[in-house]
């Protein structure tokens, strides 16, 4: 049991020296300056994405209730419409498609 310990420990005492053997190129620090720049540029993103995320989470719930409403209007064309016609059909498929069209793009992105 120790003699596998003690093969392991071989093996991570040659892994480290090799690790050791690898050069470090080390360039010249950053400057100050861009480290600040670079902070203020992320810290203004994450005041960005955190101010949009409740109109983002908003847009599902904005478009069910358009899509809601546009089948309630052709429900409505339907039923005081006189008699059906060509037209009417058409309409009501190209309506109904459109629907189907923009709840599966909303879904896609979400």
């Amino acid at each position: 049991m120790t003699d596998g310990l003690f093969e392991r420990e071989d093996d991570v005492r040659s892994w480290m020296q090799e690790l050791a053997a690898v050069p470090i190129n080390l360039g010249p620090l950053p400057d100050a300056r861009q480290l600040w720049w670079k902070a203020e540029m992320l810290k203004r993103w994450d005041a960005q994405r955190q101010a949009a995320g409740p109109i983002e989470r908003a847009e599902p719930v904005q478009v069910s209730v358009g899509l809601a409403g546009a089948v309630a209007l052709i429900a409505s064309l339907w039923r005081y419409a006189p008699v059906p016609s060509n037209t009417l059909v058409f309409a009501t498929i190209l309506s109904l498609t459109l629907v189907v069209a923009v709840a599966a793009l909303t879904l896609r992105q979400s």
